[in-house]
């Protein structure tokens, strides 16, 4: 299993980048709280002329995020490093973030990503902690060394980072944080579906349903399953499909299963579509109906599930040409109409439905 550790980033990043209240520049905080960005950006500014790190910081967040005009990334990043260069933990951060993406504006460079985060990790912060580990694991802007990169991760997961806590599940899950350790793995994932991580909250369900690191108990795995599908995972919405399907920790309910199916399908999920076929075809789903068994059986085998083209082929034979053009053209309008939503790959192929 290979660790799944990688940095956690969004466009918007000013947004969550915390204001800091002084007294030299509260008239800009004022301004910026009644949306008045370009009155913010010229009181922040002024104060930030006069090396106040905190305006200096939030004047870059500003330009960023182009509220008081448009985004300015080069301009931003000079008032962030000079906040960063003063002391300042979240500008610190914020500029390892920056660094690390890069952006057309200026270059990604991992050593200035590295060494910022560095600086805020030794002062507490704990999101710089994880991304530092992260850095030290993979080897990026600076030497790879995995003990000194888990040394890391855990005192973010100490900290409370669910990001690095997820991953701390991962690495003694996989043995790459030395051998094995269902155990350790289960009180990391633990820790971090407590704070609401959809992907930990997944784990711990798996590891509930499989038995390894907890007690077997399908029920609770479940709940965590829940937990999950209702943030939009797809694959715990594939499980509670499927534990519904064949009455695992539950009574059987083709109802049930027909409803998670379909929102994994949604999601693009092959196996959820694949039983979403099964089940029109058997008439699980109510009233058997091979057209759209046909549909989804195609969309299945379009994202390369092997059992979807045998039974695709099944269901063909049992349709008038004239139906299978008709089913093959709604997987085709299902597929056109979902591409631009969110959703995964099996390979990185170019791809198309046929």
């Amino acid at each position: 299993m290979k660790l799944f550790i990688q940095l956690m980033f969004c466009a918007g990043l000013v947004l969550t980048m915390p204001i800091h209240v002084m007294a030299s520049y509260e008239s800009g905080l004022e301004a910026a709280n009644r949306g008045e960005f370009a009155l913010a950006q010229k009181e922040w500014e002024a104060a930030a002329k006069k090396g106040d790190m905190n305006a200096q910081y939030n004047l870059g967040a500003l330009i960023l995020s182009g509220k008081a005009g448009h985004s300015d990334p080069k301009k931003a990043i000079k008032w962030i490093e000079q906040a960063a260069n003063k002391g300042h933990v979240d500008a610190a951060y914020s500029l390892g973030l920056l660094y690390y993406t890069g952006s057309k504006e200026f270059k990604q460079d991992f050593p200035k990503a590295y060494k910022a985060f560095e600086t805020a990790a030794k002062k507490g912060h704990a999101a710089a902690q994880f991304s530092m580990g992260v850095m030290l694991v993979n080897g990026q802007g600076v030497k790879k060394d995995v003990s000194a990169g888990m040394d890391m991760l855990r005192k973010s997961g100490e900290a409370g980072n669910p990001d690095a806590q997820f991953n701390l599940g991962m690495a003694f899950a996989s043995g790459q944080a030395g051998k094995k350790d269902p155990a350790e793995a289960f009180k990391w994932f633990l820790r971090s579906a407590d704070g609401g991580y959809p992907l930990a909250q997944y784990q711990v369900g798996r590891m509930y349903l499989d038995g390894q690191g907890a007690e077997l108990n399908p029920a609770t795995a479940k709940s965590w399953f829940v937990r999950a599908a209702d943030k939009g995972h797809i694959e715990s919405q594939y499980a509670l499909g499927l534990m519904a399907y064949t009455g695992l920790g539950q009574a059987m309910s083709f109802e049930e299963a027909q409803q998670w199916f379909m929102r994994a399908a949604k999601g693009w999920d092959r196996n959820a579509q694949f039983y979403l076929g099964k089940m029109y075809m058997n008439g699980e789903a109510g009233k058997a109906d091979m057209v759209e068994a046909y549909k989804w059986l195609d969309l299945a085998a379009s994202s390369g599930h092997e059992d979807a083209h045998f039974y695709r082929s099944f269901v063909a034979s049992k349709l008038p040409k004239t139906e299978v053009q008709k089913a093959h053209a709604m997987a085709q309008q299902w597929f056109d109409a979902n591409h631009s939503q969110p959703h995964k790959h099996y390979d990185l192929k170019p791809h198309a439905h046929h």
